[in-house]
C-alpha cells in the first residue's frame, strides 16, 4: 500500500515543487489547498486535493483523519493579514488562537502544530525530500560585490537577523548602512517595494531565517517572484541565509537575476 502523506498548501511555487517530489517518491499525497491562496496547479500534482476556506481548521483535521494521514508538511505563504479580514474562523481555530499570548507568526503556527499533534497528525520539516533546494554560501550569481555593496549586505543581514529574532519579519531593505524598510504583517514584497521607493533604487534586500528557525514552518523562500519584485523596486542585491533558505527554480532564477543586474549572495 502506498504511504499516505499530507500537504497544507498555501501560495507560491513551494507547495507545487513539494507535490512533484512527493509523487516522484511514490507517495500518495493528500493536499489541503486553501481557497483563494493555493495555486490551481496543485490539482494535477497531488494524488487527492481538498479545497477548503482558510478558517476551516476542524475540517482540515477531519479530512486528514478520514484519509488516514498521520504526517503532513506546511508549504507556501499564508498572508497574516487574514487575521484582520472578514474571514470566518471555525470554533476550533478561534479557541486555538485564544490560547496564545500574541499573534506573532511562531505563536500562531506552534499552536496549530500542537493542535494537529493532539489529533495524531505530525507536522514534518518543510524541507522533507527537498534538502537539495537549500542555498549554499557565496555569491550565487557569480562575480563579486563591491566594497559598499558587501558592507550593506552584511549590515542588512545582521539587522534582519535581529528583527527575525523578535518574530516581527524576516526581511529588511537597506542602503548606505541605513534601514529603509522592515517587513511586518504586509509581507516581503510590500517591504521591498517600500524600501526601493524610499531609497530611490540601488537598495539591498536581506531575507533571513530566524535565529532559532523551526524547519516545520516559515522557512525563508526565494524564487522568480523575489527577483521580479526586486527589479521593480530597483533593488540590486539580495542577501540570504546560507543553508537555511529554500531556493526554488534555481537555474532559471540565477539566469533571470544575472540578466536583470541583480546579485544574490548567501552569508
Amino acid at each position: 500500500m502506498q504511504q499516505r502523506f499530507g500537504l497544507i498548501a498555501g501560495a507560491g511555487r513551494f507547495p507545487l515543487i513539494f507535490a512533484e517530489e512527493a509523487r516522484a517518491q511514490g507517495l500518495f499525497l493528500v493536499a489541503i489547498a486553501l481557497k483563494g491562496i493555493a495555486s490551481n496547479e496543485i490539482d494535477r500534482l497531488a494524488s487527492q486535493v481538498h479545497w477548503i476556506e482558510i478558517g476551516e481548521f476542524q475540517k482540515m483535521i477531519d479530512i486528514f483523519k478520514a484519509e488516514s494521514v498521520a504526517e503532513v508538511i506546511m508549504a507556501g505563504k499564508i498572508p497574516k493579514t487574514y487575521l484582520f479580514s472578514n474571514i470566518t474562523f471555525d470554533e476550533r481555530l478561534r479557541n486555538t488562537l485564544k490560547k496564545i499570548a500574541n499573534n506573532n507568526d511562531d505563536s500562531i503556527l506552534l499552536a496549530l502544530v500542537s493542535e494537529l499533534n493532539s489529533e495524531g497528525i505530525t507536522v514534518r520539516d518543510s524541507t522533507l525530500f527537498l534538502n537539495n533546494l537549500l542555498i549554499g554560501d557565496g555569491v550565487i550569481t557569480g562575480g563579486e560585490l563591491d566594497e559598499n555593496e558587501l558592507r550593506d549586505a552584511r549590515y542588512g543581514f545582521n539587522i534582519a537577523k535581529q528583527i527575525a529574532g523578535l518574530d516581527i519579519g524576516q526581511t529588511v531593505v537597506v542602503k548606505n548602512r541605513a534601514v529603509l524598510a522592515v517587513e511586518a504583517i504586509e509581507g516581503t514584497d510590500e517591504a521591498i517595494y517600500r524600501g526601493g521607493a524610499l531609497g530611490k533604487g540601488g537598495v539591498i534586500v536581506a531575507k533571513v531565517s530566524k535565529p532559532n528557525q523551526d524547519k516545520r514552518f516559515d522557512m525563508p523562500v526565494i524564487g522568480m517572484n523575489t527577483i521580479n519584485v526586486m527589479v521593480k523596486a530597483g533593488a540590486i542585491t539580495l542577501v540570504v541565509d546560507a543553508g537555511k533558505t529554500i531556493f526554488l527554480d534555481k537555474e532559471k532564477v540565477i539566469s533571470h537575476a544575472r540578466s536583470s543586474g541583480v546579485k544574490i549572495i548567501a552569508l
